[in-house]
């Protein structure tokens, strides 16, 4: 009996390892599948009411800091050229918020951007497309208005954009922030459309902005 009881005994031991290696291969899928998932899941913040991953903000703030590094470098080179200055002028604080209608159909790309314009008072409402943009320009008038250029209804989008918008308020601003090759060879066209600005650098773009109340 005794015998029998040892020899229970011993394959009990034996058979626990057999158990747990079948248990992990039986999760070895869902487990693999659980750790890939936490592998790919990206940390995410809120920027301007877009949703970005850590990689987007880090990609946005390097082209901001690139940009404002070679514009820094300009004004370096043009100071150094020049023997005095004028003091420069302060401007007055902001009494009233500026309303800014974004029109780009990506705006998350804008985030860092739009940020910033509101952190400097201003009001940012964003429109995906030109029909979009004037809809909302027509309930209700904007300050200011951004334009990217090429978008899913027209490579030229911006300058229709402007063309309309200055049809119905022959005096409201209208920026197109775009990429370089369309800030070059369209700068004419969009110019003559009555664009006021039409620039790749965010840098340019934020200081010619007239956001202050008595701009």
């Amino acid at each position: 009996m005794d015998d029998a009881a040892k020899l229970i005994s011993a394959i009990a031991s034996l058979a626990w390892p057999v158990v747990l290696a079948i248990l992990l291969f039986k999760l070895f899928g869902p487990i693999r599948a659980l750790v890939d998932s936490a592998l790919r899941r990206k940390f995410s913040i809120k920027v301007a009411g877009n949703e970005l991953t850590m990689e987007e903000v880090s990609e946005q703030q390097r082209v901001i800091v690139n940009d404002l590094q070679s514009k820094v470098a300009d004004l370096e080179r043009r100071l150094n050229t020049v023997s005095s200055a004028a003091p420069a002028q302060l401007r007055t604080p902001e009494q009233s918020a500026k309303r800014v209608l974004w029109v780009d159909d990506t705006p998350r790309n804008n985030s860092l951007l739009a940020a910033s314009i509101e952190e400097r008072g201003a009001r940012v409402d964003i429109a995906l497309s030109t029909d979009d943009a004037m809809t909302k320009f027509k309930r209700q008038p904007y300050d200011i208005v951004l334009s990217d250029m090429g978008r899913p209804e027209g490579e030229k989008a911006g300058i229709e954009l402007t063309k309309r918008i200055k049809s119905l308020s022959p005096t409201t601003p209208v920026f197109i922030f775009c990429g370089s090759w369309a800030a070059r060879n369209l700068r004419d066209e969009a110019l003559n459309a009555g664009a006021t600005q039409i620039t790749s650098s965010a840098t340019t773009l934020l200081s010619a902005l007239p956001l202050a109340s008595d701009a």
